[in-house]
C-alpha cells in the first residue's frame, strides 16, 4: 500500500513538473522574440520559416502573437533589431543612427519603428518609417532615430519604450531568399543616451 501511495505521489509530481515546465516554455516562445531559432546578421534577426506554409507550430504561435501578417520568403524577408550593433537594448531615451552603406538588395524595402507593444508608437509625429522611395538613388545614407526631429531621414521613438526596428525586404534577391544571412544590412549606432554619449 505504501508503495502504491509513493508511486501515485511520484506520478502526480512528475505531471505537475511537466505542466509547469511546458507552461513556462510556451510563455517564453509565444511572448519571446519572434526570431527565436532564426538567422542573425549583426543586430538584425530573421526566421526563414516566417511566411512559410511549413512553419513549425511554435513559429506560427509567435507570429500570431506579434500580429505579423507574413508573406512568403520569396515575397518578403523580415529583419528585426531589438538592440544596437553593440548589443545594447534600443531605448526611446537614446539617439541612434541607422547607417546604410548600400540599399538592401531587394525590389523595394522599408524600415519601420515599433514600440515595445509591437504597435507604432503613439506620439502624433507620424515619423514611423523610411523606405526605398524616400532614399531614391542614394546608396550611402543614414536614418536618425531620435525624439528630436532631425534633418534628412528621421523616425521618432517617442513613447516607444524599448522599441524595435523592422527592415522589410520586398522581393529580395535570390541569394537572400536562399540564405538571409548574406544580406548587407545597416549598422545601428547609438549616438547619445539620456544626454550622454
Amino acid at each position: 500500500m505504501a508503495n502504491l501511495a509513493a508511486m501515485i505521489i511520484r506520478s502526480a509530481l512528475t505531471a505537475l513538473a511537466g505542466l509547469v515546465i511546458g507552461s513556462c516554455l510556451a510563455v517564453f516562445l509565444v511572448f519571446g522574440p519572434a526570431e527565436f531559432g532564426g538567422v542573425k546578421v549583426d543586430p538584425w534577426r530573421t526566421n526563414v520559416h516566417i511566411g512559410s506554409p511549413d512553419a513549425p507550430d511554435i513559429v506560427r504561435s509567435i507570429i500570431a502573437r506579434r500580429g505579423l501578417l507574413a508573406m512568403s520568403r520569396e515575397e518578403t524577408v523580415y529583419f528585426s533589431a531589438d538592440t544596437d550593433s553593440d548589443g545594447r537594448t534600443l531605448d526611446e531615451t537614446c539617439d541612434y543612427r541607422v547607417v546604410f552603406t548600400a540599399q538592401p538588395d531587394a525590389r523595394w524595402w522599408s524600415l519601420t519603428l515599433y514600440a515595445e507593444d509591437d504597435f507604432l508608437p503613439v506620439n502624433g509625429l507620424e515619423a514611423h518609417s523610411v523606405s526605398a522611395q524616400d532614399a531614391g538613388e542614394q546608396q550611402n545614407f543614414a536614418v536618425t532615430v531620435s525624439r528630436q526631429q532631425a534633418d534628412g531621414f528621421w523616425v521618432s521613438p517617442e513613447n516607444g519604450g524599448a522599441f524595435n526596428l523592422t527592415l522589410r525586404l520586398y522581393n529580395p534577391s535570390e541569394s537572400i531568399v536562399a540564405d538571409p544571412g548574406v544580406a548587407v544590412l545597416p549598422a545601428v549606432e547609438r549616438l547619445t543616451c539620456g544626454g550622454a554619449s
